[in-house]
C-alpha cells in the first residue's frame, strides 16, 4: 500500500478529512500562508539551534542530524526528522513548531511516530521526544510509552483503511481549525 507519511498521523488526529483529501485527492490542497512561514521559520531556527546546548534536551554530548529521511516498510512510515540528537544507544527526536499553543495530541503522535521510525531503522531506544515551539524557544518533553505507540499502530492501519474505502470522515468538531484549513473549500457542509 505504500508508506505514509508520519505527518499523516498528526493530521490524523487534527482532522481525519485532511488526511483523505492527502490520500484519495492528491496535490489538492493550497498550502496556507501558515505554513509557508513555518518553512521558513525551520531553516531559521536549524542555524541557531547549532549554537545552543543540549541541556534542555538532557542529551549533552550528543550528536546532531537535522532533516534525516527515513522509512521502514515494517511500520508503513517514512518522514523526515527535523533533528536527531544520539549519544550512544539512546536517541532522541525534535520537532520544530510554529506555534504558540502547547502539545496537542497530534504533536504527541506525530512525535511518537518518528520515535518509532528511529528506532525500526537505527536500532536506538527513544523514550522521549521533544516539541520546540519556535515563537518563544520553549521546549517540551513528550514521552512516548506504549499507549502512544499503540495509537500511532492502529492510526496506521486506520488511514490504510480510509485510503482502500475512500470514504469520507466526519470534519472535526473544532470548528475554529477549519478556517486556517488549505482544504477549506472541499468542505462543503461544514461551511
Amino acid at each position: 500500500m505504500g508508506m505514509l507519511a508520519v505527518t499523516e498521523l498528526k493530521q490524523w488526529v487534527y482532522c481525519q478529512r485532511i488526511v483523505y483529501y492527502h490520500q484519495v485527492m492528491p496535490g489538492a490542497g493550497q498550502a496556507t500562508y501558515k505554513m509557508k512561514e513555518g518553512a521558513l521559520a525551520q531553516d531559521m531556527i536549524e542555524s541557531l539551534e547549532m549554537r545552543r546546548t543540549l541541556k534542555e534536551y538532557r542529551m549533552e554530548g550528543a550528536s546532531r542530524q537535522f532533516g534525516l529521511w527515513l522509512s521502514d516498510e515494517g511500520l508503513g512510515l517514512s518522514g523526515k526528522v527535523d533533528l536527531l540528537l544520539r549519544r550512544g544507544d539512546a536517541a532522541a527526536v525534535v520537532d520544530f513548531k510554529l506555534t504558540s499553543g502547547g502539545v496537542g495530541e497530534n504533536h504527541r503522535m506525530q512525535l511518537a511516530g518518528y520515535a518509532m521510525l528511529v528506532e525500526a531503522t537505527m536500532g536506538v531506544a527513544v523514550p522521549v521526544t521533544f516539541l520546540f515551539r519556535i515563537p518563544d524557544n520553549e521546549v517540551f518533553a513528550v514521552p512516548v510509552d506504549e499507549e502512544l505507540r499503540g495509537k500511532v499502530r492502529a492510526a496506521v492501519v486506520a488511514i490504510r483503511r480510509l485510503k482502500e474505502t475512500e470514504e469520507l470522515p466526519e470534519a472535526t468538531e473544532v470548528r475554529g481549525r477549519c478556517i486556517e484549513c488549505e482544504y477549506a473549500n472541499y468542505c462543503g457542509d461544514v461551511w
